[in-house]
């Protein structure tokens, strides 16, 4: 697009704003003069509760908004720019005042219904959604207040809706004759009828916005209070395990400190001289000493404690790793069983086979074979006999390599099933190794708690 084009479309739209602000100021002045019935009904329903020119922006809207009186309203419904208008539509034959005051005065009628409508699906939705607050607390006066509000509301502006419906058609009625005659390019009805539906939509939206950001803030206020109750509790529960720990030694200093009274009094049966301190500081002596006693043996049983924690669990350890050691001998014990039977299988077929190649073998031996070797060379036109002498004698090395072959085969077979043996025995003796390692390690650790019991419990 260019500069000019530009230009010419920034004029037409200035030029089609004043066009329509005349003709709503005349459409408002023939509104006061209409009729006398309905004038409160009219002025009173002429702007809707929140601009469509402003309705997107509501930053710090009431929850519901009243409606306001005043001519700028109605002249600001039709200042919003909703696309281009042409030029051309606007252009026609000059019709008379009156009939141009009539038209005005139902296109105003309508888009009051409009808004009135808009007023009325927004109320419905804050009314939808008090209801729901009211279900959740419903002894809250303030939201039934509200609640009440908004019913005697939706009820104004559904009266003042049924108004304009029966305004509309009489109008329309009583000037009939002036409608006809006026024409309405179709261009100009159209737009003017996107405009209407636009507006109507953005109030719809606005609407729904506005119940959103409401939502939006009665959730970050929950939010907010639910943040408050978790450190709340984060705090009490501190407190209750601190006094959890305060309680346990306490505990604990009660039994070691009745423990040592007990020993004392056994001492103190046992000697034959009594201890006579005069003073006031005598008492105080043996508890200043009992206390220290007391707090050097809390120290040695933390050690002992600690002690005895760390080698239960190296033993724990240790059990562990001996058990998986254990498992996986096993394993592989029963997987070398299972090839030790393979290989006995397999070399008692080789041993069959040995046994079947180291039969006695059908030879040919004729009684002349040696009288031919002999006399070779008396007989040396007879090529047939030669030939089967031949074979015999490559049949037999055949069968030597063969048996040779066998025999190579059996004994490292035999190697193998030594070595398997071997490795056999050395598993099982490692496991037997490792299970005694275990029962020791069991026995140690108890023979370590029994004097623990006799140290520090049996004294």
């Amino acid at each position: 697009m260019t500069l000019e084009d530009s230009k010419e479309e920034k004029k037409n739209r200035k030029g089609i704003l004043n066009w329509f602000k005349l003709r709503k100021r005349e459409g408002g002045a023939s509104i006061l003069t209409s009729s006398e019935g309905d004038k409160s009904s009219l002025t009173k329903s002429t702007a809707p509760s929140t601009p469509i020119g402003e309705s997107v922006n509501f930053p710090s809207e009431p929850r519901i908004s009243n409606s306001l009186v005043g001519e700028s309203a109605s002249v600001d419904l039709f200042s919003i720019g909703h696309g281009e208008f042409a030029t051309d539509s606007l252009h026609g034959e000059e019709t008379p005042l009156a009939s141009r005051k009539t038209i005005d005065h139902v296109d105003l009628l309508r888009e009051q219904l409009k808004i009135l409508s808009g007023e009325v699906a927004l109320h419905t939705s804050v009314l939808k959604r008090l209801t729901e607050e009211a279900g959740r607390s419903p002894n809250n006066e303030k939201i039934q207040m509200e609640m009440k509000k908004v019913n005697d509301e939706i009820k104004g502006k559904k009266h003042q809706i049924a108004s304009l419906e029966r305004q509309i058609p009489h109008s329309i009625s009583n000037n009939q004759g002036m409608a006809d005659k006026l024409e309405l390019t179709p261009s100009y009805a159209e737009l003017l009828e996107q405009l209407n539906e636009k507006s109507f939509d953005l109030e719809v939206k606005a609407a729904d916005n506005r119940v959103i950001q409401d939502q939006l803030n009665e959730k970050t206020t929950e939010c907010m209070e639910l943040q408050e109750e978790v450190a709340h509790l984060k705090e009490q529960l501190y407190q209750t395990l601190q006094a959890k720990d305060s309680l346990s030694n306490s505990i604990m200093m009660q039994k070691n400190a009745g423990i040592n009274h007990e020993t004392d009094n056994h001492a103190d049966q046992e000697l034959s001289v009594p201890r006579e301190v005069p003073g006031e500081t005598s008492p105080k002596e043996p508890q200043s000493v009992e206390i220290d006693e007391l707090k050097q043996k809390v120290c040695e049983l933390i050690e002992v404690k600690a002690q005895l924690e760390t080698r239960n669990q190296k033993l724990l350890e240790e059990s562990t790793y001996a058990k998986g050691l254990a498992s996986a001998a096993g394993v592989e014990l029963k997987a070398l069983s299972e090839e030790v039977t393979k290989l006995m299988n397999q070399n008692e077929k080789l041993a069959s086979e040995l046994a079947s190649v180291r039969s006695p073998t059908p030879r040919r031996a004729n009684s002349g074979l040696r009288g031919t070797r002999r006399d070779s060379i008396s007989r040396r036109h007879e090529p047939a006999p030669r030939r089967d002498n031949n074979a015999g004698y490559e049949r037999e090395k055949a069968l030597e390599a063969v048996l040779m072959e066998k025999e190579q085969k059996e004994a490292e077979l035999q190697r193998r099933i030594e070595e398997s043996k071997q490795k056999e025995a050395f598993l099982e003796s490692e496991l037997a190794n490792m299970w005694v390692l275990v029962a020791k390690l069991k026995k140690s650790q108890g023979h370590d708690l029994e004097d623990f019991d006799t140290k520090y419990i049996g004294s």
